[in-house]
């Protein structure tokens, strides 16, 4: 029987037991992996470290390009952000992606710090800190909060514009100037159509009574005049140095997933949202349904109306996007974080013990799988999973990589004591559960890490065209390449293919597929593993 435990009857813990530095270990321990140690991997990494490579090369600062071309998917905030950290590490030998990728743990702090800090402002003491833990728990995160894409510093933005409109009840000149900081993140890392709708979700509460005031407008008129003008620099100085660049921007791009001005974009394949939110929003839904439940009699309340209404309208936008994709979503994740963390406290026990059983199974079994896989690699038993796994990533060279190691030891002995921690019952659950999240992470990218570089990488393929092309006094036309291997043959090889009219005088021609037919092959190559991109460049007839 699903039992509950009222306010009055739960133990509350002494503030000398809150242990907040155990909150701040399990944020450093989910983000440190996976952030150095691989080459840039689909999707959308290989694009951005070419463009942080171009802007430390000396590429003009409001021009982010690669193959040379304008990459035009983001404002470049990120891309500046993470030159500037790449150009100093790189001095030490560090990697320009390993070292530019350091900057998306960056962002993704500042993200957890402020939607803890939207989570302590609306529930107080000891909330901020369980919206922080369902959301390093949400599976949808697990890529994107460690991966070389602008998009987290979007979630940053987020994270901060919903802590600002919490903030403006209580302090609204400060909450203008958070906001104004981050709505200009947006503008100078995002597009148009994000800080739309941050714009048109602060606007959308002066419907309601906590906010319908001169105070929270004056939060807003401070927050326009401090993104606005300095949100502007970088397009208008983009329309004065690159006008050609601008106006491919504002056509297409400015307003991000909805396109641009003269190529509007609305309403993306029905059903691409349903399909994915269940996995990608676990385990943050079914806790904000349930935070939702417990608090139905305070819905009118602003606690419970901000997150409400920022995910209504999250949602909506997302659904109304003409082309999104599953990282357009991190933003809904912020709402549905906060909203679980409303009812945690409250989750009935049965539930509680559900789902951290359901946590403790699924991931001790995936954590013996990692282990029973990885041994099979390195020691050749069991025979046929060890086959399977070599014929998966044939570039992997088998090396006992003994800093991983002993980390995967190390967050597998850790989650074991986790685990038999007590906690009151829903706290006790949304912990295991972002500590289980910890540990597959943890353990994939310190055991796997150098087997899925192998698979995933374009470095040997990218070395590969340039032994065979040296010598060649022509270009390649390239105009038939997708984006990741275009940016991946400049950044590891120095190799650009030409595209739009320029290629039209090449002498080489680079397609995937089958050979054309009567053309002399000059090259072939695809990453090892790889069964459908095959490369192969021609000599034109």
């Amino acid at each position: 029987m699903l039992t509950y435990l009222p306010p009055l009857e739960r133990e509350p813990l002494a503030a000398g037991a809150e242990k907040p530095w155990l909150l701040l270990l399990l944020c450093f321990v989910w983000l440190i992996p996976g952030l150095v140690g691989h080459d840039p991997w689909k999707p959308d990494e290989i694009e951005t470290a070419a463009v942080i490579q171009q802007f430390m090369q000396g590429a003009y600062w409001s021009v982010p390009q690669f193959a040379g071309q304008p990459y035009l998917e983001h404002a470049p905030l990120y891309y500046w952000c993470a030159a500037l950290l790449a150009w100093p590490l790189q001095t030490l030998g560090m990697a320009v992606h390993d070292a530019a990728r350091l900057t998306t743990g960056i962002w993704m702090a500042l993200a957890l710090w402020g939607l803890g800090l939207a989570g302590r402002e609306l529930y107080g003491r000891r909330n901020g800190r369980v919206a922080v833990i369902t959301l390093i728990g949400c599976i949808g995160l697990i890529i994107w909060g460690h991966h070389l894409s602008p998009q987290v510093l979007v979630l940053a933005g987020f994270s901060w514009h919903i802590f600002g409109l919490a903030y403006a009840l209580r302090q609204p000149l400060c909450a203008g100037l958070l906001l104004g900081l981050a709505w200009l993140l947006l503008l100078l890392g995002g597009n148009w159509a994000e800080f739309i709708l941050a714009l048109s979700s602060a606007l959308l509460l002066f419907l309601f009574r906590p906010w319908r005031n001169t105070s929270f407008g004056v939060s807003l008129l401070s927050a326009l005049v401090i993104a606005v003008p300095l949100g502007a620099i970088w397009p208008i100085d983009l329309y004065q140095h690159a006008r050609p660049v601008f106006d491919l921007w504002i056509d297409q791009y400015a307003l991000g997933p909805f396109g641009g001005l003269a190529d509007f974009k609305a309403f993306h394949a029905f059903g691409f949202f349903s399909s994915i939110v269940l996995w990608f929003a676990w385990p943050a839904l079914p806790l904000a349904i349930w935070g939702l439940w417990a608090n139905r009699r305070q819905l009118t309340q602003p606690k419970m109306l901000l997150p409400s209404v920022l995910l209504l309208v999250y949602v909506l936008w997302f659904v109304m996007a003409g082309d999104t994709r599953e990282s357009h979503a991190l933003i809904v994740l912020l709402p549905l974080s906060i909203l679980a963390a409303s009812g945690v406290d409250d989750l009935r026990r049965g539930a509680a013990q559900a789902l951290n059983w359901f946590g403790l199974m699924t991931f001790g079994l995936f954590t013996g799988l990692l282990w029973l896989g990885w041994l099979a690699v390195h020691t050749g038993m069991p025979a046929g999973l060890a086959r399977t796994l070599r014929e998966a990533s044939p570039a992997y060279q088998e090396r006992w990589d003994v800093p991983g190691i002993i980390f995967a030891i190390a967050l597998t002995v850790i989650w074991g004591f986790v685990i038999a921690r007590k906690r009151p019952p829903g706290r006790l659950a949304v912990t295991n559960w972002a500590c289980g999240v910890t540990l597959i992470w943890g353990v994939l990218i310190g055991l796997w890490q150098p087997w899925l570089d192998a698979q995933k990488s374009y470095r040997s393929v990218s070395y590969s065209l340039r032994d065979a092309i040296q010598g060649q006094k022509t270009c390649i036309d390239g105009r038939n390449i997708p984006s990741a291997p275009l940016a991946s043959f400049e950044y590891f090889a120095g190799i650009v293919l030409q595209q739009g009219h320029q290629a039209e005088s090449c002498g080489l021609r680079m397609t995937i597929g089958e050979e054309p037919l009567g053309d002399t092959v000059l090259w072939r190559g695809n990453r090892e593993g790889e069964h459908k991109e095959f490369f192969v460049v021609t000599i034109v007839q």
